[in-house]
């Protein structure tokens, strides 16, 4: 079972006007459901380093009406061009597990991130399953929220996130 991206980003409690960074965006699930949280007074940050999964975006949102999408081609492991504490909330879903410098990471969503904001955090958990072990690289959450605790981030909410995900929010 799968949590669906619009049901955590729910969770988040989002209102107009917010700015939200979804590092690694991939099909942009995420970006979409937020998108249409924060409005048009609102802005979402689509981050990912493959171009065409950004172009696709574009094409999506345009067909959407989506107007407060922003498409941003970055490394996430180095400086993105994002302006510091200007962003509401950060997401990082199943990104972590993928890059080699999670510190790094963790470090660029911090500087863009505003004093009060809020990451959410998505990663896959460890299981017996096939779709579990064909992951390369799986990040335990003990290890994430030790890594959050060294930067004073500190998880305020765990929520269920499905059989092969762990989920939270954390300030």
């Amino acid at each position: 079972m799968f949590l669906s991206p619009l049901q955590i980003i729910e969770s988040l409690a989002l209102r107009k006007g917010d700015v939200v960074a979804d590092f690694g965006c991939g099909s942009g699930a995420y970006v979409f459901a937020s998108a249409k949280l924060v409005g048009d007074r609102g802005k979402v940050l689509a981050i990912d380093i493959h171009k065409e999964i950004l172009e696709k975006i574009n094409r999506e949102a345009e067909k959407m009406d989506l107007i407060n999408i922003n498409t941003i081609l970055a490394d996430i492991e180095k400086k993105i061009e994002v302006e510091s504490y200007s962003c509401d909330a950060v997401i990082l879903s199943n990104v972590l597990s993928e890059v080699t410098e999670v510190d790094k990471v963790l470090e660029e969503a911090k500087r863009i991130l505003k004093p009060n904001g809020i990451f959410l955090i998505v990663d896959w958990k460890e299981t017996d399953h096939n779709l579990s072990l064909k992951r390369h690289n799986i990040l335990k959450e003990e290890y994430i929220t030790a890594i959050l605790a060294k930067n004073s981030i500190f998880v305020k909410k765990h929520f269920p996130a499905g059989r092969f995900h762990y989920a939270f929010i954390a300030m």
